[in-house]
């Protein structure tokens, strides 16, 4: 758990650095206008195809404008239903279909089953997206200005998904102290048959309205994917987590909490691109009966210009006892910002 954890915090840093071999494009994409393609995949996720071309560069083609798929390389095919198939593409007598040449024969599949599709041997870079953001807020009637970073990396893997991000934001007023909130966290999700997956997560938090000078985390879980398509994602979790907490006023306590999380997410990459996601965590304390947490979070991202986006973030903390005495017990706001993705 702890590696996973380790290699999850390290995409944040991993950012504007990549070497990538250049190679005879050997695939071959025909669109249902008759349009030829030849290239390399890259990898299917979302409902958009990334394939690299030598005289296009790297370009992304909607699933669904997609008539036929060839690859003499082994490619990792995975279904709606959780199943995955490893071998290279053919066209399938079925126009509505893709075939897996696997090792016990050939398997025709659906193309709208299909979620995800990459390389067995495509490399790190090949499966990481990483975006950073930036926003600034001011006005002169109350002298309050409020800046906002924030960094998500995503490393996508037909047998598990590695998440981490870093969010802060510092709000400032004449004639107060400036107060701050910043979280750093972490998600490696290992898919098991029938839909299931194993979660292990970690984050790290500071928010001085919360009285929270730090409060770090641990977990493991377990949870179920019933929607996984190229447009909706649906997951539901539960599990444990261990934290220790360092008030801004008081003594540090460690606590063992249950965890509840539901997610859900759509994404559409036609022009312009677009994704939603919002989740609800709830934290009730084991060893402390009685105190439970909950955290709200809801972004959503609109592409303004290619690759540079608007993103406009709801957030929602609520703490039914609060471990410094004068704190607040809940935490709310809305941030916009602009967004690049590498």
């Amino acid at each position: 758990m702890f590696k996973s954890l380790i290699f999850s915090l390290s995409l944040l840093v991993v950012l504007l650095f990549s070497s990538a071999l250049q190679a005879a494009g050997t695939d071959i994409v025909i669109l249902k206008n008759g349009d030829r393609v030849t290239g390399d995949i890259k990898g299917l996720s979302r409902g958009k195809l990334e394939f690299k071309t030598d005289s296009m560069g790297t370009v992304y083609i909607e699933w669904d404008d997609i008539d036929a798929l060839f690859s003499d390389t082994g490619q990792a095919v995975e279904l709606s239903n959780g199943q995955r198939f490893y071998g290279p593409l053919s066209k399938s007598e079925n126009a509505e279909m893709v075939q897996v040449t696997t090792e016990q024969g050939a398997v025709g599949v659906g193309t709208q089953d299909v979620v995800t599709l990459y390389p067995v041997e495509s490399g790190f870079w090949d499966r990481l997206d990483v975006s950073a953001r930036l926003g600034f807020s001011w006005d002169k009637g109350s002298s309050v200005g409020k800046y906002t970073l924030g960094l998500d990396s995503e490393f996508r893997n037909p047998k598990f998904i590695t998440r981490a991000s870093f969010n802060a934001e510092v709000t400032s007023q004449q004639g107060r102290d400036d107060t701050s909130r910043a979280n750093l966290n972490a998600l490696h999700m290992v898919f098991k048959p029938q839909k299931r997956y194993t979660a292990y997560f970690g984050s790290l938090e500071k928010n001085d309205e919360l009285g929270l000078d730090l409060r770090a985390l641990l977990g493991v879980g377990y949870g179920w994917v019933p929607i996984r398509s190229n447009r909706n994602w649906l997951s539901l979790s539960g599990g444990l987590d261990v934290n220790r907490e360092i008030p801004s006023e008081g003594e540090e306590q460690t606590n063992l909490e249950a965890v509840a999380m539901l997610t859900y997410e759509y994404y559409r990459y036609s022009h312009p691109v677009r994704r939603f996601s919002s989740s609800l965590t709830v934290f009730p304390s084991i060893t402390d009966f009685g105190r439970w947490r909950a955290r709200f979070n809801t972004d959503f991202r609109l592409e303004i210009v290619k690759d540079f986006f608007w993103a406009v973030n709801i957030y929602a903390d609520y703490d039914s006892e609060p471990i410094s005495a004068d704190a607040s017990n809940s935490d709310y706001g809305i941030t916009n910002a602009i967004e690049y993705k590498f």
